[in-house]
């Protein structure tokens, strides 16, 4: 009896138009985009006219969540809306990967007669398999590189020094932090934002019948922080407002550069002045994916295109930017765990209505419910499988029992319920405390609860849905009349070395095999 009502609610609100078999999508992702980094965020310095007109257009989730705040991983759950340890994918390392059968958003949208394209990255492994796109321009590795990719782009034009910074520029050289930060030699048409946006524009403009999927992937605000004109100077690292430094991240830090330790002095900091650089470079990234983000949303208006394109922007993660004392991503403080997104339906499509009122979503939203979402705006049957939620009856104002939590992993596991988060460590015996918050009280994390009497019971029950939801595990997803697909080098593969399959795999693919069986961390891995 709900779903009629809610079928009927939507009913009203929709306008018949023509089958959405033709809508088009378009999904643009940034990598370790802060949630806040926007105007529409609330924001008090960084520019993005073109995220907070598509948001005005749309419709801004303003607390969306990551379920795994790393690369791989986080993608993984967007394109299969299942969570790590359903669909396998748990790190960035080469050797971290899917479980057979799982389906992904562009294999089903293929399936159902969309053309498939990636400008950007994608971050799947092994790399040379095109994981259902059509055709894939990657920006340097972390794909198919059967066409062009940015580096042979720039190598080509610049020759092999075409990615050192301008002489000079970089402040901190020999900090393993602060070495990222530099000055792009070259103008802003030849930054990778500009390239990857060029082959996305040059595919929009051609005009065929059948409807695509888009999936243009930036790399930036990522690292490194070697920026173009006119962001480079757009931001005065003297005006910006920054985070305070934790006593204790500062003497955490000291121990890690004396002892060495990279991975550690890394991700964090313990210099005001050094935040503020790399803080005015991250921020000059940003701006320069919205007017890239701009440049798209400009040509679907001037092409028609914007009437029957759904658009997607969001981030994979976000990035502490000295919250905490922490830099990068990983942990599940906001900075890392929460993200930007905004979703706007095509202009003359049946859920304009519902989409396109410029409202802002309060409620706790996952990564893993973009995907059915998705689906349903396209009229495509959401297949068994999928862990995530349809957002269209919580955007409408109907939905009456919204989940209004998250999960997520990586070395800890987060869950938030409510305004409450807890924070605890993913293995048992594993160094680490418990955190619990209350993020309506407490937005920065600052008053960890979980030590406190009156909250003990709260912390047993989140973690007992920890475990919940740990043990849920379903099978792969399964859509009528799609074999489902067996991804090679699996952890069962490469330990039968005997069996017939591995046999065949070594035969027809030697070099390939030779360079993915290596366990080599993800340079995107920090």
């Amino acid at each position: 009896m709900g779903r009629l009502l809610l079928a009927s609610v939507l009913v009203c609100l929709l306008p018949f138009s023509s089958s959405q078999a033709q809508d088009n999508l378009l999904f643009i992702m940034t990598d370790e985009m802060k949630w806040n980094v926007m105007g529409v965020a609330g924001h008090p310095v960084v520019k993005t006219p073109n995220l907070d007109r598509l948001a005005s257009e749309g419709t801004y989730y303003k607390t969306a969540y990551t379920v795994a705040p790393i690369c791989s991983p986080s993608r993984r759950s967007f394109f299969t809306s299942r969570y790590t340890h359903v669909h396998g994918v748990i790190d960035n390392s080469k050797q971290a990967l899917a479980n057979d059968g799982e389906v992904d958003l562009q294999t089903i949208l293929k399936h159902q007669g969309y053309r498939t394209a990636i400008s950007g990255k994608l971050h799947f492994y092994p790399e040379w398999h095109d994981w259902g796109f059509d055709e894939f321009w990657a920006r340097s590795s972390e794909g198919p590189n059967r066409l062009e990719t940015y580096r042979q782009y720039m190598v080509a034009k610049h020759g092999d020094d075409a990615f050192k910074p301008i002489k000079g520029s970089v402040t901190y050289p020999k900090d393993p932090l602060g070495h990222d930060l530099g000055r792009y030699r070259f103008g802003k048409e030849d930054f990778e934002t500009y390239w990857l946006t060029d082959k996305a524009l040059d595919y929009l403009a051609r005009k065929e019948k059948k409807p695509f999927f888009l999936f243009l992937s930036y790399n930036e605000p990522h690292s490194p922080y070697m920026v173009t004109e006119p962001y480079a100077s757009m931001y005065d690292p003297k005006t910006l407002p920054v985070p305070v430094i934790p006593a204790s991240a500062k003497a955490e830090r000291k121990v890690a550069l004396e002892k060495k330790i990279k991975g550690k002095s890394r991700h964090l900091i313990d210099d005001e002045q050094m935040m503020r650089d790399l803080t005015a470079q991250y921020l000059g990234h940003v701006s320069n994916v919205d007017d890239n983000v701009g440049r798209v949303l400009s040509y679907l208006d001037s092409s028609g295109l914007a009437d029957n394109t759904i658009v997607v922007f969001t981030a994979d993660h976000g990035n502490m930017l000295g919250d905490h004392g922490k830099w990068f991503k990983g942990v599940m403080h906001e900075g890392s765990s929460r993200i930007p997104l905004i979703i706007r339906a095509g202009k003359h499509t049946r859920y304009a209505k519902v989409m396109n009122r410029g409202r802002v979503v309060e409620q706790v939203v996952e990564s893993i419910d973009v995907m059915p979402t998705l689906l349903e705006m396209l009229d495509i049957k959401a297949p068994r499988g999928m862990q995530g939620e349809s957002l269209l009856s919580l955007t409408a104002g109907e939905a009456k029992n919204w989940k209004n939590r998250a999960f997520s992993q990586r070395s800890d596991f987060m869950f938030i319920e409510g305004d409450f988060k807890l924070i605890m460590p993913a293995k048992a015996g594993k160094k680490g405390k418990l955190e619990l918050y209350n993020l309506a009280n407490d937005p920065l994390e600052n008053h960890n609860l979980a030590g406190m009497t009156e909250y003990q019971a709260k912390v047993k029950s989140m973690q007992q849905s920890i475990q919940v939801w740990q043990a849920d595990k379903p099978a792969p997803i399964r859509v009528e009349g799609l074999t489902p697909p067996e991804h090679l080098f699996n952890s069962e593969l490469l330990r039968n070395k005997h069996s017939q399959s591995f046999k065949a795999m070594m035969f027809n693919h030697p070099k390939r095999f030779k360079d993915e069986s290596k366990t080599v961390k993800s340079s995107a891995g920090e």
